[in-house]
């Protein structure tokens, strides 16, 4: 079996559970694709992403903002097992009631989805604080070398105990 570089990262994140203030769920479920070249390359890349992981938020640390780590397994748009470890900030502002909306910046190791390196990816999400609906966006960039250039919007639910 390969040794990749996640299995020394993701234990990191694993011991820094009992540091964190609020744990979350994440559920990974689809993506859509555009960009892909049909005429040049085969676009048939996977809608439905299914996947968990999990969110460790700190202490309100910087101010406005809480650090957050997360780390997390998802079926990717090649139809095979993605692993990523990312670390990074977000920003709410309340909307009224319950419910607010957000920014998250993240960035960490991916191995899967045509990646085995580092990543950036901003998020944007809206909801309540317990449930809210994040929303990525990754610009057309050659993936891989599977189809060229594509770029791919991300949709998850993070669900805070």
């Amino acid at each position: 079996m390969k040794t990749t570089r996640l299995n020394f990262i993701l234990p990191l994140w694993l011991l820094s559970a009992p540091l964190a203030a609020a744990p979350a769920l994440l559920i990974f479920g689809a993506s859509h694709h555009g960009s892909c070249d049909k005429q040049r390359y085969q676009c048939d890349l996977h809608d439905f992403n299914p996947g968990l992981g999990l969110e460790w938020g700190f202490e309100q640390m910087l101010s406005g903002g809480q650090l957050l780590a997360r780390a997390g397994a998802y079926r990717d748009s090649y139809a095979k097992t993605a692993a990523f470890a990312a670390a990074g900030w977000r920003r709410v502002w309340p909307l009224g009631g319950d419910w607010e909306a957000g920014v998250v910046l993240l960035g960490g190791y991916l191995h899967g989805s045509g990646i085995d390196g580092l990543i950036a990816l901003p998020l944007l999400t809206a909801g309540t604080p317990k449930l809210a609906l994040e929303v990525g966006y990754i610009p057309k960039v050659k993936a891989g070398g599977y189809q060229g250039q594509v770029s791919a919007t991300t949709f998850n639910l993070r669900y805070a105990f």
